[in-house]
């Protein structure tokens, strides 16, 4: 990568957040030239190795908008990557008694309804029992939205995967290319790779995910308190096969159940209490502990629910200390921008949080 000129947009990182830049970048501004980096291949990262799942809330004001945004550019970004309004599932929520009118404050344009009786009659079937433990109430909302992020990723880095026409821009996918420092030049960036590789940039958009708290964006990632937090997600196997199976949130656990397909298998994801872990995938193997609160969780919300656990996947997200993404300049490199710090909801934010940074970058 050390030939050809210097590209007007370097994207490093492949996840949701870096390839939505690069959907959105290729969109609106079609005679720039773009090259995106990762570390590993494409598909090395957390953000295959989570669910994506979209029901649009935030925690705080700040989220909330972000989310909405987020909504507004799906739209823009359907042509381009229409698995990201894939496939929808009804979901049903369990919540502490009393806990909706908390929940429907971080809803975005959408409120919980009660559960009719022969909804829940059929969610009873389907888990063999009762539906949230003592203490729990059942609500439904809206319609969320999912997809295999694989597809989603794909999908948006296709500019630069479909070759570059002879008359138009330079697009390439750098696949290998580990950035081990992002230095000034006179023609804007140098991103120097582990291995000596070269390219330059005009502008820069460091979208490294949990990595951001290594290499280049270590110091910036940490001046913000960023940490890295384990994602667990569980395949399962079981259950009553058929068409109403809903997307189960488990709100008090954080934690919920999404059907795969049509037989009897679902996505379990569960919120780890691994703080502080490598982003490493080699790294980040699911321990006894992730599988016994599995379990525990469970045990209480679904006690008729008996499932074979028949596979895990792991990854690291990186979280703020108030939850909202980091989207800011590199410390003392004003043309780099760091846009991290998901918390669990990067699907969700991908969309709001990559034009942020766009616009910073005066790519908006």
């Amino acid at each position: 990568m050390s030939a050809g000129g210097t590209y007007d947009l370097a994207v490093i990182g492949t996840g949701i957040v870096g390839a939505t830049a690069v959907g959105l970048a290729t969109l609106r501004h079609p005679g720039a030239s773009v090259v995106a980096v990762c570390a590993g291949a494409v598909h090395d990262g957390s953000t295959v190795r989570s669910l994506a799942v979209d029901i649009p809330a935030g925690r705080t004001e700040e989220q909330r908008a972000l989310a909405r945004r987020s909504l507004e550019l799906r739209a823009e970004l359907a042509a381009l990557a229409p698995a990201l309004n894939a496939r929808t599932r009804r979901a049903y929520w369990v919540l502490p008694a009393g806990g909706a009118a908390g929940v429907d404050g971080q809803l975005v344009g959408d409120a919980l309804a009660p559960c009719r009786s022969e909804q829940e009659a059929r969610l009873r079937a389907v888990f063999g029992g009762p539906v949230g433990g003592a203490g729990t109430e059942l609500r439904r909302s809206a319609e969320a939205t999912f997809t295999e992020p694989a597809d989603a990723v794909e999908q948006l880095l296709r500019p630069l995967t479909s070759g570059s026409p002879a008359d138009g821009p330079r697009r390439d996918l750098a696949e290998g290319f580990a950035v081990r420092a992002v230095e000034p030049c006179a023609d804007g960036y140098r991103l120097i790779a582990e291995d000596g590789g070269e390219l330059t940039a005009r502008r820069v958009l460091a979208a490294p995910g949990a990595a951001a708290l290594t290499g280049p964006f270590a110091a910036t990632a940490k001046r913000f308190g960023a940490r890295t937090k384990k994602i667990v997600a569980y395949r399962l196997r079981g259950g009553e096969p058929g068409g109403h199976r809903p997307l189960l949130v488990l709100d008090e656990p954080d934690a919920f159940l999404l059907p795969v397909g049509d037989g009897r298998d679902w996505c379990y994801s569960i919120t780890s209490t691994d703080w502080d872990c490598p982003p490493e995938r080699t790294r980040l193997a699911p321990n006894p502990a992730d599988r016994a609160l599995a379990e525990a969780i469970l045990a209480e919300q679904l006690p008729g629910f008996r499932p074979e656990f028949t596979g895990c996947r792991t990854g690291a997200d990186l979280y703020l200390p108030d939850f909202a993404p980091l989207i800011t300049p590199l410390d003392g490199l004003d043309g780099v921008v760091l846009a991290t710090g998901g918390a669990g909801s990067g699907f969700r934010l991908a969309p709001a949080m990559a034009e942020g940074a766009l616009a910073l970058l005066g790519l908006d």
